[in-house]
């Protein structure tokens, strides 16, 4: 971490390094964020939250059951568009809906919403946000040091459970003095009931190893956590988290792999980002002038299948896409697309 700090970055930029990556950092800032909405499995801001991608699981109560995307638009309609479904995960498939497509049971759906229609969004789908005041962290890898870091200036309790003695001395010493560290076993539940787990909002595991992360989240779900998010480096794991119940997964290759991913592509992508739960990704574009995007409206464009526009912001203002709406030059543009149509969106913005 200490090369990121400012004399050692001048450094790198002497040597002729432009950029640089920090997984873990950027896996800390995920989770943060992910402590602030806790409604959601996974979530993107563009301008600051004007505009938002959120990814909501859909669970037995959810009004959204059963019905399908045409019922779902009118009701969209009804609200101003104020939010958009742009992607269902269905298992191992990821969908760009129809209207004739059908919310089922652990549906994750991903929508598009101004900020003014996220609260009203949570209710149509059956979720609401928990306030995190209490958190335990399982492993105190660089990645649970900096998320403790961070949220000791706004949690009144934070707990890190080490099994390394040696660490958890570090540890104590390192953090503030509303951290509280734990020498033990984390994967036993007798040692999480010992340690008052269910006095805590929210369970973070980031050890390095990926099994045990989902088995202790599973554990805390059980012993009535309303809020658990595991890293999981393991690939073919992330699905298997999700489905045991683990509310929110973190994997800090895909998540850092969408930052280099984006200079593989046009000047004009701001941001990319790889949501968990499907292998589509969100993509932020700058429209130039001439671009093809803006030749006419969406609905007459041939865009490509496996991908849709969600939103833009033009000006100050948030925009949820539709089929009249018409991008303009300059506008920043929110798209979701499946890998095999990155390539083709790209061209649309050149």
């Amino acid at each position: 971490e200490e090369y990121l700090s400012y004399e050692n970055k001048y450094m790198f930029t002497e040597l002729g390094i432009d950029l640089m990556f920090y997984p873990e950092k950027i896996a800390s800032s995920e989770i943060i964020d992910l402590l602030k909405r806790t409604a959601s499995t996974d979530s993107m801001d563009f301008a600051r939250g004007k505009l938002q991608v959120a990814v909501f699981k859909l669970e037995e109560e959810s009004p959204l059951l059963g019905m399908n995307m045409a019922e779902f638009s009118a009701v969209a309609a009804a609200e101003g568009h104020n939010f958009r479904v742009v992607a269902i995960a269905r298992g191992n498939e990821t969908i760009i809906p129809k209207f004739d497509t059908k919310f089922k049971y652990h549906d994750l759906v991903f929508i598009v919403s101004k900020r003014e229609g996220m609260n009203l969004l949570m209710q149509y789908i059956g979720k609401m946000d928990i306030e995190v005041k209490n958190l335990m962290i399982l492993g105190g890898s660089p990645i649970g040091e900096m998320v403790a870091r961070q949220m000791s200036k706004q949690l009144d309790n934070i707990k890190i459970i080490e099994m390394n003695k040696a660490k958890c001395l570090e540890l104590s010493e390192n953090l503030p003095d509303n951290v509280s560290v734990v020498n033990g076993d984390g994967r036993n539940s007798d040692m999480l009931i010992e340690e008052s787990i269910k006095d805590f909002d929210a369970f973070v595991a980031v050890t390095n190893s990926s099994e045990t992360n989902i088995l202790a989240c599973v554990a805390a779900k059980r012993l009535g956590i309303s809020r658990t998010i595991a890293e999981v480096e393991n690939l073919e794991y992330i699905r298997l988290a999700e489905s045991m119940g683990v509310d929110a997964v973190i994997n800090k290759k895909l998540i850092t792999a969408g930052r280099i991913y984006k200079f593989t592509l046009s000047s004009k992508v701001r941001f990319i980002k790889y949501m968990s739960g499907t292998n589509a990704e969100v993509l932020e574009y700058i429209v130039t002038p001439e671009s093809a995007i803006t030749k006419c409206p969406l609905k007459e464009m041939k865009f490509p299948q496996n991908a849709i526009v969600g939103g833009l912001i033009r000006g100050n203002e948030a925009m949820i896409a539709v089929g009249d709406t018409q991008i303009q030059a300059y506008d920043r543009v929110a798209v979701f697309a499946l890998p095999e149509a990155v390539k083709a969106v790209d061209k649309f913005f050149k």
